[in-house]
């Protein structure tokens, strides 16, 4: 665990996100290129209006969770270690390589969060499924680890994660 750390590498438990990835994580499984926007069949955890999803074209990994737990709209942002804290049961969360799309096998075919690390900002766009274009918003985690809600019907674009 040292090594780790003393990399810089992120350390996720099942407790959630606990400290920022500074290189890039080990290689996995190559993903056959996908056009943007493009996440394929939707899963079963999709409404009839569709999936949430996210795109992650920042040169860092983001933290996705299949899960919001508690009330809340498009574009909710809430304080915590996890999207899902002080709720039981399951609600998985991953790291969502730079360049791939949540609805990937691997990953969640609806991601209902992504979290942004304590320290660090996030430049999203907001987009209607299946179209691009739409409003960019700026995140700033300065002082929490912080997780944003995204509604059945939009697919998101991390477009910068610098910390």
């Amino acid at each position: 665990m040292a090594g780790a750390a003393a990399a810089g590498a992120a350390l996720a438990t099942g407790a959630g996100l606990l400290a920022a990835p500074a290189q890039a994580a080990p290689a996995e499984p190559a993903q056959a290129a996908q056009p943007r926007g493009d996440a394929g069949a939707r899963g079963k955890d999709c409404s009839i209006i569709g999936c949430s999803e996210v795109e992650n074209f920042s040169g860092r990994k983001v933290r996705i969770g299949r899960d919001w737990c508690g009330a809340g709209s498009n574009g909710t942002v809430k304080n915590g270690t996890t999207a899902c804290d002080g709720h039981t049961g399951s609600h998985p969360e991953k790291w969502l390589q730079k360049g791939h799309h949540s609805g990937w096998e691997g990953y969640f075919a609806d991601t209902d969060t992504f979290g942004i690390i304590k320290g660090c900002t996030m430049k999203v766009q907001w987009n209607r499924d299946g179209s691009e274009g739409g409003d960019m918003k700026t995140y700033k985690a300065s002082r929490h680890n912080r997780w944003v809600k995204v509604a059945d019907n939009y697919d998101v674009d991390i477009e910068s994660y610098k910390c």
